[in-house]
């Protein structure tokens, strides 16, 4: 029988985060009830729309929409290489409630203060703003202000962040978007693109977290097919996601 106190620890890793909408629509195909969320980057935001009942599926559309991609914007390298129209119609989509604290379920956002250099794991503020720092990977985005902090993307120092969610009486859930590397390729690539891989790769696979005291861990070897960057391959990452998801749970339900 599958736990009824299951709370999910979702890692950063851009567009590979249609992996992690794969697991929620296998939990929701199979009535598994979220019971509280903790997230970094990417992880961060499907974690708050999920506790806000945007459904995987709906997610996942606006993930592919041409709105989300008209809100991601190039910023000339003013303080990033690209910024994100806050204010759109479709964040607002995402993130309905603009509250952690409003949450019908405990959700926990990351973010590193540059100032303080102290990680933050936030269970209350603005939604939105909070989404958007643990987002912010220097130097792709550029450090948000919030209140007397300047944040960037907490998963540069814990990426899958399952700390908030210990000691609590979660069944802990981690789902890994950088599994460990079993062979190294290469390929060519343009001068932008191998800057973000190398930002995102080297950065989110030196982080030292530890999943020990994880109940269910997945990290699928095969999301290292996927790229960080791209908005065509969203449906079978996801596919992806809900197979592997439920080869992991085989014979629990």
């Amino acid at each position: 029988m599958f736990p009824t106190n299951l709370a999910l620890a979702l890692g950063g890793g851009a567009a590979r985060g249609a992996f992690h909408l794969g697991v929620l629509e296998f939990c929701e195909k199979n009535s598994i009830e979220i019971q509280a969320y903790s997230g970094s980057s990417i992880g961060s935001i499907i974690s708050v729309a999920h506790a806000s009942g945007v459904c995987a599926k709906e997610q996942l559309r606006i993930f592919a929409s041409k709105e989300l991609r008209r809100a991601l914007k190039f910023n000339y390298f003013r303080n990033g290489l690209l910024k994100i129209d806050h204010t759109s119609k479709i964040i607002d989509e995402l993130i309905p409630i603009k509250n952690l604290e409003d949450l019908p379920k405990p959700v926990y956002i990351n973010a590193y203060d540059i100032k303080e250099k102290k990680l933050h794991y936030f269970n209350s503020g603005d939604s939105i703003t909070l989404c958007m720092a643990s987002s912010a990977l220097v130097p792709i985005f550029k450090p948000i202000k919030y209140k007397n902090m300047y944040l960037i993307d907490g998963g540069l120092f814990d990426n899958v962040p399952i700390k908030p969610l210990q000691n609590k009486g979660y069944e802990i859930f981690a789902v890994d978007l950088f599994p460990k590397r079993t062979q190294h390729t290469t390929k060519k690539v343009n001068p932008l693109k191998l800057l973000k891989k190398k930002v995102f790769k080297e950065l989110y696979e030196n982080h030292s977290h530890s999943l020990a005291n994880t109940n269910y861990y997945l990290g699928s070897t095969h999301i290292r097919n996927f790229s960080l960057f791209t908005f065509k391959e969203l449906e079978e990452c996801f596919n992806l996601g809900f197979k592997e998801a439920q080869n992991h749970f085989l014979g629990i339900l």
